[in-house]
């Protein structure tokens, strides 16, 4: 006898927690780019891969499903998958920002300003004397808010690839469809 298929509830839980190590690699990718170069290009690759990745999971459920899966539920599996994701992700964001580099917002900051202040146009601009008086006073936000602000950011902006990758996802399947 057959396994019972799963609901997309279910798999959401089982494929959530490596899509949130994915999202993990990328975001920790991103935050020690500055200090290893290459971490840039694996953070791109990541950030281009993170569609692929949404519409093999939203795909293969189809599949499973006969091709008998509708879009709002496909769509809800890359919401979810996204949910679930960040949540891992801004744990790891948070420990990393909080224990591993601290002065992380500062830094970047600090990086924009030595890079604004060899534009002229920029010099003397309300950019610069704000962003020079957020690192002077200490006013940047804190690993916290910055974890808050990324996993709305990235459940968000899931929700919207979810949206456009589930309509590919539900192309009926052919015969012995390898997604």
């Amino acid at each position: 006898m057959s396994e019972p298929k799963k609901s997309i509830y279910q798999r959401a839980g089982e494929w959530g927690i490596p899509f949130g190590l994915y999202l993990s690699c990328a975001a920790v990718a991103s935050i020690y780019a500055d200090k290893f170069q290459p971490l840039s290009l694996v953070f791109f690759i990541l950030l281009i891969g993170t569609p692929l990745l949404t519409y093999y999971y939203q795909r293969r459920k189809f599949i499973e499903d006969d091709g008998f899966t509708e879009y709002a539920g496909l769509w809800m599996l890359g919401i979810l998958l996204f949910i679930l994701g960040s949540v891992i992700s801004s744990l790891v964001v948070y420990l990393v920002l909080q224990y591993w580099r601290p002065e992380f917002m500062y830094e970047q900051a600090q990086l924009v300003l030595d890079t604004y202040k060899d534009m002229p146009e920029m010099k003397d601009s309300d950019v610069m004397l704000v962003l020079r008086r957020l690192v002077d006073e200490r006013l940047m936000p804190s690993p916290i808010q910055t974890v808050f602000n990324a996993f709305w950011f990235v459940t968000f902006g899931g929700s919207m690839v979810s949206a456009i990758t589930a309509l590919i996802a539900q192309r009926k399947p052919k015969k012995r469809d390898s997604l």
